[in-house]
């Protein structure tokens, strides 16, 4: 066994901190990223392991991420998020990484009773027990206050160069990280967008109204505006260049075989591209393309309207009549 750790780094300050440590205690150290379909830190995590001088190894969430969403064992917080089973379930990958690499120990950021709704006492001992790190989990940050893990026990592991910070204060850990040497100290992240309010009708709703959804769908409702038609089929349109080039890449990329995806971009004005997923009927093309042209700025201005349509087999030019007797009001965004 090495004295080495894996760190879990998310690419916030405090697991950059708990490296930090780590490192100044004499621990060669590996950072450990989880990439989910909900935070976008991978290029902070990375540059935070950059200039820790670590490597850096970002691992991709599994399928059964999606159940542990669906089903999370410890519920959900205010929004859609299941910040418990979710941190368990990077704890596991976490482990695995360490005996891949015949680590130690795991070491995250967390510090006790920062969050209270995740990282009082009782819920770091039931992370520790039920990810499997009994004794080989450890947070240098408030090591001191927490129960001694075995590499600290065997002498692997300095015990006295370890912290016993514990609360929401955040201008001590600031200063412990720069009389440490923390060149980069990373500004505040966007987060989990399961966390947000404003974001959790779309994942409540394609759980129950798609519960067959595979990741990539999870992915794309990060981006885009989100329309639902009827029970079984959904519009997703972009806001921007990016969300388009987004939709349409991830649409290219799941088609083959699927008869429940259409997607269309205009082709003669300027407008969203536009994801069709669920029963693709004369019906839904229609409502989709109305809604396209209601959120479009100029599709007015063209004497017809062209969309370039794509599907699994074929790429196609297709003009459109608008119809008269549909109402785009009736469709609430997610």
């Amino acid at each position: 066994m090495k004295k080495k750790v894996i760190a879990l780094l998310s690419g916030g300050f405090d697991s950059a901190l708990a490296v930090r440590i780590m490192q100044r205690e004499g621990s060669e150290v590996e950072g450990l990223h989880v990439v989910t379909p909900f935070v976008e830190s991978y290029s902070e995590a990375k540059k935070c392991a950059d200039d820790l001088g670590i490597f850096f190894h970002a691992v991709y969430t599994e399928p059964t991420y999606i159940e542990i969403l669906k089903h999370p064992l410890f519920g959900y917080g205010k929004a859609a998020n299941p910040c418990l089973d979710c941190h368990l379930f990077m704890l596991k990958m976490a482990k695995k990484r360490m005996e891949e690499t015949g680590a130690c120990a795991v070491i995250t950021g967390e510090v006790l009773g920062q969050r209270p709704m995740s990282q009082r006492r009782h819920h770091l001992e039931m992370l520790e027990f039920r990810s499997g790190l009994k004794g080989r989990l450890l947070r240098p940050i408030s090591a001191k206050l927490l129960p001694i893990t075995e590499p600290e026990t065997s002498g692997m592991i300095d015990r006295e160069k370890l912290y016993g910070f514990q609360g929401r204060a955040r201008a001590p850990l600031h200063s412990l990280g720069k009389s440490l040497g923390l060149t980069y100290i990373p500004g505040a992240s966007p987060g989990c967008c399961l966390t947000q309010k404003s974001f959790a009708p779309r994942v409540f709703d394609l759980i129950r109204n798609a519960p067959q959804a595979k990741m990539w769908e999870y992915e794309l409702l990060r981006f885009g505006r989100h329309l639902r038609l009827n029970d079984s089929t959904r519009v997703i349109m972009g806001r921007n260049a990016k969300d388009c080039t987004i939709i349409r890449e991830k649409f290219l990329e799941n088609c083959a075989g699927r008869n429940d995806l259409a997607y269309f971009e205009p082709e003669n004005y300027t407008g969203p591209s536009i994801l069709l997923i669920g029963q693709i009927t004369e019906e839904t093309l229609v409502q989709a393309k109305m809604l396209q042209i209601h959120y479009s700025k100029n599709a007015h201005m063209v004497p017809e309207i062209i969309f370039r349509h794509f599907s699994s087999k074929e790429e196609t030019l297709e003009k459109f009549i608008p119809v008269t007797d549909i109402s785009v009001s009736e469709y609430s965004p997610l």
